[in-house]
């Protein structure tokens, strides 16, 4: 019924734990199949981890503890499939068959479940669940009710295991070594692609991974500008935000760096985004609402609302292209109440101010005691 895979990242035992709760998810809401698309859930669950996930790859769970869950791989992607994953029932899909037809045909091997009044479960929150895909199985299953299974499998890779907390601290040393390696290549005369270029060499040196989103660099002022062979100058700020990748888990680290004496105003805005960073760091503790930090970093940047973007902090969890933003979201609307276990990206910053963009972020692993900052690299104002 399973196997264990020479790269697994973490235990047989815990990926049966993970499917247990999963399961318990699904006999509290009565939903009797899932149906997943979504890259950072079937690894998850399966252990699978695929480079290629544009592909359309599925993994089938049913309630019944007793059946196995079904992936179906991509067959470009199956020796990465043996490799990661402990699942036995690994069926092949050609990239020219007709993917839905493929699920449904283990759908049909699997029960009746195309032909009763069920809740199935898939990812509709999902960037990786197309909505051609959609509509063709909402018309193989016409008796079905589709609910959405993202939300509650986010909520299930909330809280980190011992393991999980050892790649993210993994992930945070090599973000800091990235940041750091920035940070020295940063004068006046070098472009921004060179300093890119510093940074991703420091990453993959030491052990990092391809990220969800692009290292950002930027010296024009935008918030997720990447170079463009911009010459640095004396005056310019330059906003790095650096992700550390493990076994795709992934934390990042925002740092802004000066050239030059900085002037009053960006002395000003690095006073108020540190002071945000600093007291909004020391409320992420067991018991805390999501809406108790947004109001506190509301408070701190009073004044300066049309230099925010709303969202100061989010979930770090396994991760896939496009974004690496987890199912917390430290935002107005956000009815989270933090655990220990958590870990989350704390970067309430100020951009758009006269050009200019200042961010100072860290990660924050939520623990019984207090907040721990996986990062190491002072939250300074760098001045080169």
């Amino acid at each position: 019924m399973a196997h264990v895979a020479p790269r697994m990242a973490v235990s047989l035992d815990e990926y049966q734990e993970r499917l247990a709760k999963t399961r318990a998810w699904m006999e509290q809401n009565d939903v009797e199949l899932l149906v997943i698309n979504q890259p950072e859930h079937y690894n998850w669950l399966s252990g699978y981890d695929p480079t290629s996930v544009f592909y359309h790859q599925t993994l089938l769970v049913e309630r019944n503890p007793e059946r196995e869950p079904v992936l179906l791989c991509n067959k470009a992607e199956l020796a990465l499939c043996d490799e990661t994953c402990w699942l036995d029932d690994v069926r092949t899909v050609w990239t020219h068959e007709d993917q839905i037809d493929q699920v449904m045909k283990v759908v049909n091997e699997l029960g009746d479940y195309a032909d009763r009044e069920i809740k199935v479960g898939v990812n509709l929150s999902s960037y990786h669940f197309r909505p051609v895909f959609a509509f063709k199985l909402r018309d193989e299953m016409p008796k079905a009710e589709f609910v959405d299974i993202t939300p509650a499998l986010d909520d299930l890779r909330l809280v980190k295991s011992k393991a999980e907390i050892d790649y993210l601290r993994r992930a945070a040393h090599i973000a800091d070594l990235g940041v750091t390696a920035g940070i020295n290549a940063i004068r006046e005369g070098v472009t921004d692609r060179e300093v890119l270029a510093e940074i991703q060499h420091a990453v993959f040196l030491n052990g990092g991974e391809f990220p969800a989103y692009p290292t950002l660099v930027d010296a024009r002022g935008t918030l997720h500008g990447t170079p463009t062979g911009k010459i640095l100058q004396k005056g310019d700020t330059v906003y790095c935000e650096v992700s550390g990748v493990v076994r795709r888990y992934h934390c990042n680290i925002s740092r802004t760096i000066v050239i030059g004496e900085p002037d009053e105003k960006i002395r000003k805005l690095y006073g108020i985004v540190k002071e945000t960073l600093d007291r909004a760091t020391d409320a992420l503790r067991p018991g805390k609402r999501v809406s108790e930090i947004v109001e506190l970093v509301a408070e701190c940047q009073a004044g300066f609302e049309q230099n925010t973007w709303g969202r100061f902090g989010f979930s770090m969890e396994i991760a896939y292209p496009p974004i690496w933003i987890g199912g917390l979201s430290l935002m107005r609307g956000d009815d989270h109440v933090l655990e220990p276990g958590m870990v989350i990206t704390m970067e309430p910053g100020l951009s758009y101010a006269d050009g200019k963009t200042m961010m100072i972020g860290n990660n924050v692993l939520v623990t019984e005691h207090g907040p721990e900052i996986l990062n190491n690299v002072p939250s300074d104002l760098f001045v080169k």
